[in-house]
């Protein structure tokens, strides 16, 4: 009896780990997926599968192992491990794997890719270990309690009472996990989208200037008859402040680069051919750092020195 009350409480600990690294992966990833299905991005799953094979395994892991030892002291380790664990790959999926990914399913696009590291790097795992920390432990304090009053309870409601509040939890912390970062790389490319679509919608019409203002369409004037053409987006570039963004607009016949400074469209343009595979530089004086034409073009004075 002993021996089957143990494997019971093992499989709840299973079955609630699993609940608290998918709930977790699917909000903070799978929300971000469906928007930027939407936006009409390349590779709008480059950051939910890879966390789901991390999450979602290390989820499944810790419930088995809190359930196992039934411990105060291992339980707070272990979730707050899992805590650091999901506020790592918050951080770096976007920064570090995307750019990646990116370089090697589009190996055209390498010249263009720099994603800076964040400068506040600090700030931004203070508040993703608060914010996903007291989530990960409160889930962590409640699983052998929930799990107890599971396995003593004979209503449907009581027996699945712990993997629904281990959902709540986790939904409001994966949440937590999207506004800290993965939203930061999704709207500029939900600005490009708009912006695109309100372009095809008035393309070679009257509109009020005050109106043309507010939507920005002198930012995509360079394109012209562009916009009425499909396109997917690319994001391939951002200061290490998350304030100036670059996207890249792939269009049946020809690909445009458009800049997002604070989450307002400021220009774009067209990439001509002989840029797809070369990066180019201004001529530089020795001693100078070299000034990307493309990157730092809306920022820094250009200064042309003899060659």
């Amino acid at each position: 009896m002993i021996a089957n009350v143990s494997q019971k409480r093992i499989n709840l600990g299973i079955r609630y780990g699993f609940i608290a690294g998918l709930f977790f992966t699917l909000t903070a990833w799978g929300l971000d997926a469906f928007f930027l299905t939407r936006y009409n991005v390349v590779l709008p799953f480059v950051k939910l599968l890879p966390g789901l094979l991390v999450c979602l395994p290390a989820g499944i892991l810790v419930g088995y192992l809190t359930a196992r030892f039934e411990s105060g002291v291992v339980t707070l380790l272990l979730w707050l491990g899992l805590a650091v664990l999901f506020t790592y790959m918050t951080l770096y999926l976007p920064l570090k794997f995307v750019p990646w990914a990116i370089g090697k399913i589009q190996p055209d696009y390498i010249p263009l890719i720099k994603i800076e590291g964040l400068t506040n790097i600090g700030h931004y795992w203070f508040f993703g270990i608060f914010a996903m920390g007291f989530g990960c432990v409160l889930c962590g304090i409640l699983e052998n309690l929930l799990i107890d009053q599971s396995l003593a309870s004979s209503s449907l409601v009581g027996a699945q009472l712990p993997m629904l509040v281990c959902l709540a939890i986790m939904v409001g912390t994966g949440l937590s996990g999207d506004m800290l970062m993965t939203s930061h790389f999704r709207e500029p490319v939900a600005v490009i989208d708009t912006l695109l679509k309100n372009g095809a919608a008035y393309y070679d019409q009257e509109v009020d200037k005050l109106e043309a203002r507010k939507m920005h369409l002198t930012v995509v004037r360079p394109l012209d008859d562009l916009v009425l053409e499909p396109y997917k987006l690319t994001l391939i570039a951002s200061d290490n402040y998350l304030g100036v963004m670059k996207v890249v607009v792939e269009f049946d016949t020809q690909k445009a680069l458009c800049n997002v400074v604070y989450s307002q469209p400021t220009f774009c343009e067209i990439i001509k051919p002989e840029f797809k595979h070369i990066e180019y530089f201004i001529f530089e004086t020795p001693g100078n750092t070299r000034v990307d034409n493309y990157f730092d073009d809306i920022i820094l004075t250009i200064i042309f020195q003899k060659p």
